[in-house]
């Protein structure tokens, strides 16, 4: 009686890691895409999110509150830079677009994954005031685009916002621009 050796034949492995090469060749570049486009989903949700938190807030305190690009600190709002850089929501009482004494940073954004660009349309490049009726201190209808560093594409997301305060996210194709801005 001999004893039998119990595993895998040097073929049999050979086999199983070339299927699992073959796998993952085709996998890898899917599951990096889908990363990179719940990357944008997700920002743009937060974004509009923030825009909801701003509204409902400025009704139920009933004064203005704005939401800015902010400094590193999270305490002020800057003109400089992109929306990607992050952004508060805070109490405005003088509806001035800057955090004042006695403002209260109601939530802060941190600043997006460096592969996103966040720019909005000439109306809303530095921040956005709510009043208590809910309206904002937009003109019309502005957009800001989200893009990443694979440029304008299907996976680009833009932010609809309205008069009436209303932010709305949409595909890039939906928003009427064709950049990245």
């Amino acid at each position: 009686m001999g004893i039998q050796a119990k595993g895998f034949t040097l073929v049999e492995l050979m086999v199983v890691l070339a299927l699992l090469a073959i796998t993952m060749a085709f996998a890898v570049p899917n599951f990096i895409e889908m990363i990179a486009n719940n990357r944008i989903s997700s920002s743009t949700s937060d974004f509009v999110g923030a825009l909801q938190l701003a509204k409902a807030e400025s009704a139920a305190r009933v004064t203005p509150v704005t939401i800015c690009k902010k400094n590193s600190a999270s305490t002020a709002c800057v003109a400089g830079g992109d929306w990607e850089q992050g952004w508060i929501v805070f109490t405005d009482a003088d509806a001035s677009g800057s955090v004042d004494p006695g403002d209260t940073v109601l939530h802060a954004h941190e600043a997006l994954n460096p592969r996103i660009t966040f720019k909005g349309t000439a109306g809303v490049t530095d921040f956005i005031t709510y009043t208590p009726s809910g309206t904002t201190s937009i003109n019309g209808t502005e957009i800001l685009m989200m893009c990443d560093d694979r440029g304008f594409s299907v996976s680009a997301l833009g932010v609809l916002i309205t008069i009436t305060g209303r932010g709305n996210a949409l595909k890039a194709e939906n928003t009427g621009e064709t950049t990245c801005l």
